[in-house]
């Protein structure tokens, strides 16, 4: 957690500069994708959403506070005109900032606040959660990846997609199947992921056309239950990064980690269940 508020410190000494996920995510010393998917659970904004947030917040505190002018405003935003940080300011508080300014009311909007570690403090008592510590062989995957950002992943849609494909993939082992997230394109601020729906086989003899191959080395994991829908599936994660993690005796690996399907499991069953798989590593002494 020291790591990762140094990256929210970072962005709020440069909250009116230039600057890109890539810069954010060093802060704390994470890769980008890797931070993206933490900072996404624990905040439930991505950080470009955040920053942009951010910036809209401090903005409105500015209308109020001094007669700074709108254009100078969005230029210290670092929106390229007037009519984009206007765009932006009503789509987020619902109400243009030239009318913000006229009503003088700083109750009307819900501001954006900092993120900070008591916003936390609720899954270190509400939520328990004990995930088996295991290592998994080194496995061979074949399936299909779908490329997203963090506005349009659905893992139902995902799914029900693959579930012709999955059976007809030949030397398949087991009756699992493997949901793994990785990156795929960081370019600029922007940071998008693939998703690859995936099953075990024995060789990667006979790929079907359109479909690839990945081989996740052995590797220890904690392996948390999922129970329910996978619409709440960001609470089990934000618990997972912001209250068991930096409590445990492990470290987080920045090795892929996955969604284990068992046969059974039914993705529009609110009593199902699934494993999720984080890379770990024990703490040094």
């Amino acid at each position: 957690m020291q790591r990762f508020f140094k990256s929210i410190e970072y962005i709020e000494q440069h909250l009116f500069d230039k600057i890109s996920v890539h810069e954010i995510a060093a802060a704390s010393f994470y890769s980008t994708y890797h931070f993206s998917r933490i900072f996404k659970a624990l905040v439930g904004d991505t950080p470009k959403e955040y920053l942009r947030k951010r910036r809209l917040t401090v903005a409105a505190t500015k209308l109020l506070q001094d007669d700074t002018g709108i254009l100078e405003l969005a230029l210290e935003c670092q929106f390229d005109s007037q009519e984009a940080f206007t765009r932006a300011f009503k789509s987020l508080f619902n109400i243009t900032p030239a009318q913000y300014r006229k009503q003088n009311d700083p109750f009307r909007l819900l501001y954006k606040d900092q993120f900070s570690p008591h916003m936390l403090s609720f899954l270190q008592n509400e939520i328990s959660m004990e995930p088996e510590i295991i290592t998994r062989p080194a496995i061979k995957l074949v399936g299909v990846a779908r490329q997203y950002d963090s506005a349009d992943l659905s893992l139902p849609k995902l799914w029900s997609a693959f579930a012709p494909y999955r059976d007809s993939i030949p030397n398949r082992l087991g009756t699992d199947s493997f949901g793994i997230y990785e990156s795929y394109q960081e370019q600029e601020d922007d940071v998008s992921f693939s998703y690859i729906c995936t099953v075990a086989v024995e060789n990667f003899d006979d790929i079907p056309e359109g479909m690839i191959s990945r081989e996740l080395p052995e590797q220890m994991y904690a392996k948390f239950v999922h129970r329910g829908s996978v619409a709440n599936l960001e609470q089990t994660l934000k618990y997972i990064w912001g209250s068991w993690l930096p409590k445990s005796d492990y470290d987080y690996v920045e090795k892929p980690d996955f969604e284990l399907y068992g046969q059974g499991f039914n993705i529009a069953d609110p009593k199902s269940e699934l494993y999720l798989h984080i890379p770990v590593k024990r703490k040094s002494a």
